[in-house]
Protein backbone atom coordinates (compact mmCIF):
# COMPACT_ATOMS: atom_id res chain seq x y z
CA UNK A 1 0.00 0.00 0.00
CA UNK A 2 1.29 3.57 -0.82
CA UNK A 3 1.94 6.14 1.74
CA UNK A 4 -0.19 8.54 -0.23
CA UNK A 5 -3.47 5.33 -0.04
CA UNK A 6 -2.51 5.29 3.54
CA UNK A 7 -3.17 9.10 3.98
CA UNK A 8 -7.00 8.54 1.96
CA UNK A 9 -7.86 5.39 3.64
CA UNK A 10 -6.28 6.50 7.37
CA UNK A 11 -4.68 9.56 8.01
CA UNK A 12 -7.19 12.32 6.36
CA UNK A 13 -10.99 10.74 7.26
CA UNK A 14 -9.82 9.15 10.79
CA UNK A 15 -7.02 11.29 12.49
CA UNK A 16 -7.72 14.94 13.62
CA UNK A 17 -3.71 15.30 14.08
CA UNK A 18 -3.24 15.02 10.53
CA UNK A 19 -1.83 18.07 8.43
CA UNK A 20 -1.73 17.59 4.94
CA UNK A 21 2.28 18.28 3.95
CA UNK A 22 3.28 18.27 7.18
CA UNK A 23 5.85 14.88 8.39
CA UNK A 24 4.24 13.24 5.85
CA UNK A 25 6.47 10.09 5.80
CA UNK A 26 5.32 9.79 9.61
CA UNK A 27 2.63 7.25 10.46
CA UNK A 28 1.25 5.83 13.55
CA UNK A 29 1.59 2.25 14.77
CA UNK A 30 -2.11 1.89 14.47
CA UNK A 31 -1.80 2.93 9.98
CA UNK A 32 1.32 0.83 10.32
CA UNK A 33 -0.38 -2.16 11.51
CA UNK A 34 -3.74 -1.60 9.11
CA UNK A 35 -1.07 -1.63 6.17
CA UNK A 36 0.57 -5.19 7.39
CA UNK A 37 -3.31 -6.74 7.74
CA UNK A 38 -3.64 -5.00 3.57
CA UNK A 39 -0.81 -6.37 2.64
CA UNK A 40 -1.08 -10.12 4.21
CA UNK A 41 -4.93 -10.47 2.93
CA UNK A 42 -6.03 -10.01 6.12
CA UNK A 43 -8.00 -6.76 5.28
CA UNK A 44 -9.49 -5.04 2.20
CA UNK A 45 -9.06 -1.62 0.80
CA UNK A 46 -13.04 -1.52 0.42
CA UNK A 47 -13.14 -3.05 4.32
CA UNK A 48 -11.80 0.48 5.54
CA UNK A 49 -14.23 2.43 4.32
CA UNK A 50 -16.65 3.02 7.76
CA UNK A 51 -18.34 5.89 9.12
CA UNK A 52 -16.00 7.68 11.71
CA UNK A 53 -20.12 8.87 13.58
CA UNK A 54 -19.83 5.85 15.16
CA UNK A 55 -16.84 6.47 17.07
CA UNK A 56 -16.69 7.56 20.76
CA UNK A 57 -13.77 9.00 23.31
CA UNK A 58 -15.56 7.64 26.13
CA UNK A 59 -15.80 4.20 24.65
CA UNK A 60 -12.72 3.82 22.98
CA UNK A 61 -10.33 2.84 25.73
CA UNK A 62 -9.66 -0.97 25.02
CA UNK A 63 -6.92 -2.16 26.94
CA UNK A 64 -6.46 -5.21 24.58
CA UNK A 65 -5.98 -2.70 21.56
CA UNK A 66 -4.09 -0.25 23.65
CA UNK A 67 -1.40 -2.81 24.03
CA UNK A 68 -1.57 -4.08 20.56
CA UNK A 69 -1.71 -0.90 18.56
CA UNK A 70 0.18 1.72 21.31
CA UNK A 71 2.64 0.03 22.94
CA UNK A 72 5.16 0.41 20.08
CA UNK A 73 4.04 3.66 18.45
CA UNK A 74 6.31 6.48 17.89
CA UNK A 75 4.37 8.79 19.10
CA UNK A 76 3.17 7.57 22.71
CA UNK A 77 5.50 9.03 24.73
CA UNK A 78 5.79 12.29 23.81
CA UNK A 79 2.86 13.45 21.36
CA UNK A 80 0.52 11.14 22.72
CA UNK A 81 -2.72 12.26 24.83
CA UNK A 82 -4.83 9.86 24.29
CA UNK A 83 -1.92 7.84 26.18
CA UNK A 84 -0.85 10.17 28.35
CA UNK A 85 -1.73 10.31 32.08
CA UNK A 86 -1.96 14.38 32.11
CA UNK A 87 -4.19 14.57 29.03
CA UNK A 88 -7.59 15.78 28.90
CA UNK A 89 -9.83 13.17 29.63
CA UNK A 90 -11.73 13.96 25.99
CA UNK A 91 -8.28 13.63 24.44
CA UNK A 92 -8.93 11.94 20.95
CA UNK A 93 -6.29 8.50 19.67
CA UNK A 94 -4.76 8.86 16.57
CA UNK A 95 -6.56 7.95 13.37
CA UNK A 96 -5.36 4.32 13.13
CA UNK A 97 -6.85 3.24 16.82
CA UNK A 98 -9.98 4.88 15.62
CA UNK A 99 -10.16 2.83 12.63
CA UNK A 100 -9.20 -0.58 14.60
CA UNK A 101 -11.91 0.58 17.12
CA UNK A 102 -14.67 1.00 13.96
CA UNK A 103 -13.32 -2.27 12.10
CA UNK A 104 -13.39 -4.57 15.91
CA UNK A 105 -17.17 -2.66 16.41
CA UNK A 106 -18.46 -3.80 12.55
CA UNK A 107 -17.01 -6.87 12.55
CA UNK A 108 -14.40 -6.22 10.15
CA UNK A 109 -11.95 -8.03 12.10
CA UNK A 110 -11.38 -9.45 15.47
CA UNK A 111 -8.98 -9.45 18.29
CA UNK A 112 -7.77 -12.21 17.41
CA UNK A 113 -6.67 -11.19 14.21
CA UNK A 114 -5.28 -8.33 15.87
CA UNK A 115 -3.18 -10.11 17.73
CA UNK A 116 -1.62 -12.16 14.79
CA UNK A 117 -0.74 -8.90 12.97
CA UNK A 118 0.83 -7.82 16.40
CA UNK A 119 3.10 -10.90 16.64
CA UNK A 120 3.65 -10.79 12.90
Amino acid sequence: MAKNEIKDYICRPFCSFYREGEKEELICSGARQIEKMLENGMLDIKELVCDRNGFSVSTAKNAFLEAAVCRKCDFREEDCDFQSEQGPIDAEPCGGYILFCLLIENGVITMNELAEIEDA
